[in-house]
């Protein structure tokens, strides 16, 4: 019985770590949004997946700090995530070659 506490409490502690590491449980999208914005305001990206959170997005967030919850089979979130991809190799080679 102590066996079964103690790796249900390490199961806990990493489901914990896991949603903190993706922003926190309460930062999770609980559904997805048709907005669609200019790709230059996209800051970055981030995927969230069951069972940190609820549903499967990919979440944007923009130069202002505000978070865009997309389905990750649509045509305009695979564009920007593709966009912001290629700008950050662009960031990374650049500072390679100096």
């Amino acid at each position: 019985m102590k066996g079964l506490t103690i790796i249900s409490l390490l199961l806990v502690a990493i489901m914990v770590s896991t949603a903190a590491a993706q922003g926190g449980i309460s930062s999770c999208c609980q559904r997805t949004s048709n907005t669609q914005i200019h790709r230059d305001l996209l800051k970055r990206y981030y995927i969230q997946q069951p069972p940190s959170c609820s549903i499967s997005a990919v979440v944007f967030t923009t130069i202002s700090g505000r978070r865009i919850c997309s389905d990750s089979s649509k045509t305009w979130t695979q564009t920007s995530m593709a966009y912001l991809d290629g700008k950050d190799w662009q960031k990374r080679n650049n500072t390679a070659k100096k």
